[in-house]
């Protein structure tokens, strides 16, 4: 019994506050050898202020640390074996100038690696320029001019407060550039995903936490933003949170407008059996779009006892989306001669709907850890498309006039379950539940001279799956073992799998540390993906689903090797099975359907080296070099594809300079080499942003100037194989523009306040497409 009691830990807790005995959030408290000062493990206080240490015996003292505030210091305090210390409350006092919003170039923002991830506090970056804008300035974040979003190298899936949502391309730009950078507290960078998350998605995840007010009373920010390229751009909002005693009140006035080109350039070759040209079409694609997103927001948490809390969450979404495009046709022979010559003229108008609403209820048991969350969630959304086109052949006997109304609608229903329980020594025992149904309905309607053609798509899907997660935090060892069961039944097959993921983190010494992440994913198709009804670029180039494509198995692996939380250097490696590729095939008269299709496999290798820090007081930089190689397998329309890539090279470089107090510039690099992925083969590019930033009325209000793409040097060319078809494609859109973004923050906190419970609202994901 005696030696069970020297090897039970003792604890120590507490909670801060403001000088006001207002509660502190988030504050980072860090626990000292009495003696000499040694950093023995370091923690962020929870949303309430309340931190807790389990530690052997001996004498410590607790050092506190927030932005804005003067450091704070516990008294000297000696924990004997299995005993628990309380040291009350401890209040942090603000510095002389207390930041409202902090300078983007005068403080590096607070990264905590984790086992399975990396944490990075925004305290204010980007003056509220939309999100997508400042994610360039995050540890191993890409963010290119046409909005293609990686992690690492990795391609990524955006959750916003925990829940995944269903975004890509057009869909994902238009939701997070009219979300503003004033309204997010921190992104969770999730380079291996654990077994807590849903399984689908072979990249990597990027966790979108919004701002919550922690302290009574009212806090907001309005800010607005323009810019101009060759057609003018437009955002701006308002957040709001008012906490009261017993709820707390949240509303997001989101709009984004964009007005933009974009050009594409398509040279189709086309080939017999023996590889030989037989013919050849080329369309050169010009059109103007316009986009408008306006997204409100309302949320509210009910704080029904002491460790209870109940959110509710209401957000509608409108999207208005027009297109007039207008294509040169040339078809000719495998010697060049002309076959037909035509014109063809798209005018599409879009519009889109989606509602989704939420219940979060999270119950604490204890102070120690112990946690009950459920979460019910209901999203629909609705994309009605029109299309008036007109082919001109100069015949007028040829010319064809024709209407195409596209509708898809699809309802999601989810309900998820999460349980934590502390086991003590650092130890952590989750596990949950997560089932969600999606009925997925799509129509062409089709009307030319010559008659009129319905075609009908119904999509439904159900996925159940159960999860448990281990894991223990140690002072040199930590890891988080997790196995994830997921059941899907679709229309065409059902299947039962598992997803088990490991990931370990060893500190070396104080300064040096090492993880190891393993996990097993799957990529679902997209439920475009799977919609074979076609979408049209131009008369002699269309776009389809494929019912028949696979889900993608894959196998990750990453050994990361970690310098002060600044540098990073990793390995990492993936192969999936039945991977994704796009097929170009020939159908008849020069015209093409893309489509997507399962290769055998493709494996993917990179090594990688990430460089964040405050260099020096005036000196921050954010910088990632990866260096990567594809290999890939397949065989489509008969013919078998096979490479093994090339090393291909890419760096983002981030750079912020004060020049004065309230006055900095920043630049932004961004280099990508030629590469080849799966079947396509990608063309080098590089591009330069530049801006200045400017903070006034005592440092609430903050404005951006930048120009993207300064010397317009962004190109986005490749070249497709599929076998019977190989194309070129050129896509120019706009890249340099000027942009204005205005920040600023209001409110303030009501005095001597009873501390209150809150949990962080979840939105359910939405989507909104653009053929």
């Amino acid at each position: 019994m005696l030696l069970n009691a020297q090897l039970k830990p003792g604890k120590v807790t507490g909670d801060v506050v403001d000088e006001n005995s207002t509660v502190l959030p988030f504050v980072q408290v860090t626990l000292k050898n009495s003696r000499d000062s040694s950093t023995v493990k370091a923690v962020l206080a929870d949303d309430k202020g309340h931190f807790a240490f389990e530690i052997p015996a001996g004498k410590y003292l607790i050092e506190l640390k927030m932005m804005g505030y003067g450091t704070g210091y516990s008294k000297v305090f000696d924990i004997a074996n299995a005993r628990t210390e309380s040291l009350g409350t401890i209040q942090l006092k603000p510095v002389a100038t207390q930041l409202a919003a902090v300078n983007i170039s005068a403080s590096l923002p607070f990264v905590e690696r984790r086992a399975d991830k990396l944490i990075v506090n925004l305290n204010g970056l980007g003056s509220g320029a939309p999100i997508i804008e400042v994610m360039n300035q995050l540890p191993g974040v890409t963010v290119t001019p046409d909005d293609r979003i990686s992690l690492n190298g990795k391609s990524v899936q955006i959750y916003i407060d925990g829940k995944a949502t269903t975004l890509s391309g057009e869909a994902l730009a238009g939701l997070l550039k009219g979300m503003s950078s004033s309204a997010i507290q921190k992104v969770e960078l999730i380079a291996q995903p654990s077994a807590k998350y849903d399984a689908a998605g072979n990249g990597a995840i990027i966790n979108i936490i919004r701002k919550r007010n922690y302290k009574t009373g009212l806090n907001g920010n309005i800010y607005a933003g323009g810019g101009k390229g060759t057609f003018g751009k437009a955002n701006g909002g308002i957040n709001l949170n008012y906490k009261g005693e017993v709820y707390n009140l949240l509303l997001n006035l989101d709009y984004n407008y964009n007005d933009y080109f974009y050009n594409i350039y398509i040279a189709s070759t086309f080939l017999n059996a023996k590889g030989t040209p037989i013919g050849r079409s080329v369309s050169d694609i010009q059109s103007t779009r316009t986009n408008a997103n306006y997204t409100p927001n309302l949320g509210v948490d009910f704080y029904l006892s002491k460790r209870t809390t109940l959110s509710a969450s209401v957000k509608p979404g409108f999207q208005s989306f027009d297109r007039d495009g207008f294509a040169n046709i040339n078809n000719t022979d495998q010697a060049g001669n002309d076959l037909t010559q035509s014109k063809f003229v798209n005018l599409v108008d879009i519009r889109a709907t989606n509602f989704s609403s939420g219940f979060h209820l999270q119950h604490q048991f204890d102070t120690v850890g112990r946690e009950l969350t459920t979460d019910l969630d209901y999203y629909r959304y609705g994309n009605y498309n029109d299309q008036d086109n007109r082919t001109i052949t100069f015949n007028p006997v040829s010319d064809l006039p024709s209407v195409i109304a596209q509708n898809r609608v699809f309802d999601v229903y989810a309900f998820k379950m999460d349980y934590a329980h502390p086991l003590g020594n650092g130890r952590q025992l989750e596990m949950g539940m997560k089932t969600s149904y999606v009925n997925s309905g799509n129509n062409n309607f089709y009307q030319d001279m010559n008659g009129q053609q319905t075609d009908l798509f119904n999509y439904k899907e159900s996925i159940s799956a159960i999860y448990l997660t281990y894991g223990r935090t140690g002072q040199k060892f930590s890891y988080q073992l997790g196995v994830r069961g997921e059941y899907t039944h679709g229309q065409s097959r059902s299947y039962l799998q598992s997803f088990p993921s490991l990931h370990f983190d060893y500190k070396l010494t104080k300064n040096h540390n090492l993880t190891l992440g393993l996990n097993k994913r799957v990529e679902r198709p997209g439920y475009e993906s799977l919609n074979p009804l076609v979408r049209i670029i131009s008369s002699n180039n269309l776009q389809q689903g494929n019912p028949a494509l696979l889900p993608v198995i894959a196998y990750n692996a990453d050994l990361w090797y970690g310098y002060k939380n600044a540098f990073f250097f990793g390995l990492t490696y993936s192969y999936s099975v039945n991977d994704f590729t796009n097929l170009s095939v020939p159908l008849n008269d020069g015209v093409i359907t893309t489509l997507p299709g399962n290769a055998d496999y493709s494996d993917y290798f990179t090594l990688q080296a990430i460089y964040g820090k405050q260099v020096l007081s005036w000196w921050y930089t954010s910088t990632n070099a990866i260096l990567s190689k594809r290999s890939f397998k397949g065989e489509f329309n008969s013919v078998l594809l096979q490479n093994d890539g090339i090393f291909s090279l890419t760096g983002t470089s981030y750079n912020s300079f004060s020049l004065s107090k309230n006055f900095s510039l920043m630049f932004l690099l961004n280099y990508q080499g030629k590469s080849i992925s799966r079947s396509i083969t990608n063309q080098a590019f590089a591009y330069l942003t530049a801006g200045v930033r400017q903070q006034f009325l005592n440092k609430r209000a903050s404005a951006q100037l930048s120009i993207v793409d300064l010397f317009k040097s962004y190109r986005n060319y490749y070249q497709q194989n599929s076998g019977a078809v190989q194309q070129i494609w050129r896509n120019k859109f706009e890249t340099r523009m000027v942009k204005l973004n205005f920040s600023y923050n209001f409110g303030g906190t009501i005095k001597n306040t009873k501390k209150s419970n809150g949990a962080e609202e979840e939105r359910k994901r939405s989507t909104l497409n653009e053929n």
